[in-house]
């Protein structure tokens, strides 16, 4: 009993030890939810001011672009500083992923109410959201192929794959600069540092 044809044990799953590399990604997963946590607990309590959809929306959206350049920048920092972080780069990414559905979340459901139609005119209306689709679109598909079991299945096809971010960051950046009526700083700021972080992925000094 137990025992495969062949006469081996089958193979079951690794148990999950405390102090894992494994779990030390889900609490830090868990513990980098807590503004996801606040934002839905202020947005329920009334305290993001006279439009709180509108005001979630948009700090949740942040928060995924700052994941997002946070995963960026995993590799410049190991490069030019020495830091690594290269095994929390699936966490930030996931987390990247995650606001950004918070974010999607809240626009397609509790602001258009899932109506498609009136969630397909402000797509085609507002020339910025196309790009925060298509971005959100990659990120789907770089969480669902980030487990080791889609490296192994994809090959070298999945870093090719994953170099996406490269494309999902830019688009996440033109989104933010164009959702504001005028020139404002803060996106500006954040549309520099996106092209900073890419532009060390083509220098080979180093």
């Amino acid at each position: 009993m137990g025992m495969t044809p062949s006469g081996r044990s089958p193979m079951r799953p690794r148990p999950l030890r405390f102090g894992s590399p494994l779990l030390r990604e889900i609490m830090l997963y868990c513990l980098l939810l807590i503004p996801l946590a606040s934002e839905l607990w202020m947005f329920r309590s009334g305290e993001l001011g006279d439009d709180p959809v509108a005001q979630a929306e948009s700090d949740l959206g942040l928060w995924a672009f700052r994941f997002l350049l946070v995963t960026l920048a995993i590799t410049p920092l190991r490069r030019y500083g020495g830091i690594n972080l290269v095994r929390w780069r699936r966490v930030t990414g996931l987390l990247a992923f995650t606001y950004a559905l918070f974010h999607v979340g809240i626009f397609a459901v509790i602001d258009k109410k899932l109506a498609m139609s009136v969630i397909l005119h402000d797509v085609l209306t507002n020339y910025f959201i196309p790009f925060g689709v298509v971005a959100f679109l990659i990120l789907t598909v770089l969480a669902a192929t980030s487990q080791r079991a889609s490296i192994r299945a994809l090959g070298w096809k999945w870093r090719v794959l994953h170099r996406g971010i490269y494309i999902a960051a830019l688009l996440v950046a033109v989104h933010y600069l164009l959702s504001f009526d005028s020139v404002k700083i803060e996106p500006v700021i954040y549309a520099v540092l996106t092209l900073v972080l890419l532009a060390t992925r083509f220098d080979r000094r180093t």
